[in-house]
Order: C-alpha cells, then sequence, then structure tokens
C-alpha cells in the first residue's frame, strides 16, 4: 500500500481527495474548451492567454491523478460513487483534449510554416550576390535565417 493510501484513514478524506481532483479536471476542461473555441474563431491573442493557466491546472491535475492511482482501492472501497464521477468527468475531459488537439495541431502547424517561409524569404533576401570564377552569380550556403520572436503586446 503506497503512502497515499495509508493516509485515507476515513470515507470524507477519501471523498475530499476525489473532489479535489474532479473540480480540478472539470477546470482544465473548462479552460480546454474555451482555448477551442477562441482557437476556432482565430482569436489566437485571447488564446494565448489561457496557456499559463492552462499550464498550472495541467501540473496541478497530474499531481493529483498519481494520488488518487496511488489511493485507487481504497478509494474505490471507501467512495465508490464518487469514483464512478471521477471516472465520468475523466472520460469527458478525454474528449475535450481530442478535439483541442485536433484544433490546436494545424493552428500550431500553420504558424511553424508561416515562420519558416519568412525565414525563407529573410535568407534569400539578405543572401549576398556574387560572382564565381566563370562569371555566374555564386551559390552561397542555403538555410534559413534565424529569427528571434518576443511575445509582447
Amino acid at each position: 500500500m503506497t503512502r497515499a493510501a495509508l493516509t485515507l484513514n476515513s470515507r470524507d478524506e477519501a471523498g475530499q481527495m476525489v473532489d479535489r481532483i474532479v473540480e480540478t479536471v472539470e477546470r482544465l476542461n473548462s479552460i480546454m474548451q474555451r482555448e477551442t473555441e477562441l482557437i476556432r474563431a482565430a482569436k489566437l491573442k485571447e488564446a494565448g492567454k489561457l496557456v499559463e493557466d492552462k499550464a498550472t491546472l495541467a501540473g496541478l491535475y497530474q499531481r493529483e491523478l498519481e494520488a488518487v492511482r496511488a489511493a485507487a482501492s481504497v478509494i474505490g472501497r471507501l467512495v465508490p460513487e464518487r469514483a464512478d464521477i471521477l471516472r465520468n468527468r475523466l472520460a469527458g475531459l478525454q474528449e475535450t483534449l481530442s478535439v483541442n488537439l485536433a484544433v490546436v495541431g494545424p493552428a500550431r502547424a500553420v504558424a511553424e510554416d508561416m515562420m519558416r517561409t519568412v525565414a525563407d524569404e529573410v535568407s534569400k533576401r539578405d543572401a549576398p550576390s556574387v560572382y564565381g570564377m566563370r562569371g555566374q552569380i555564386a551559390q552561397t550556403a542555403k538555410g534559413p535565417a534565424s529569427l528571434a520572436l518576443s511575445r509582447r503586446t
């Protein structure tokens, strides 16, 4: 038995542990749904403002999930009805995550492609035009230019 399972001495403690992760899952689900809506509406700047909160909630979710997994048998025995609620919320989070990834993935790919295109154009413009030994324009090493971005508004 793990330390988390050993610390659950009562039905109330087990219920509180499940209630905490259910609340975290609901908050994370909500923020991911909002992010998905904003990206679909092409409101990327607004969606970007959610990243920090989403990362914080994801970290909290991960820690709470580890504790719940460690105490799963005790939770299942002491508060089976809350364990069922948690399973339902986790299934909902999984659905939201799938949709979110389907929307965020292509948006990220488009942004990366745009950055690559800009870098290629900048490197073409900045390439020196020199003549080689036989009078033709010498080929220079090709590669994208280095770019730095600032998220400041």
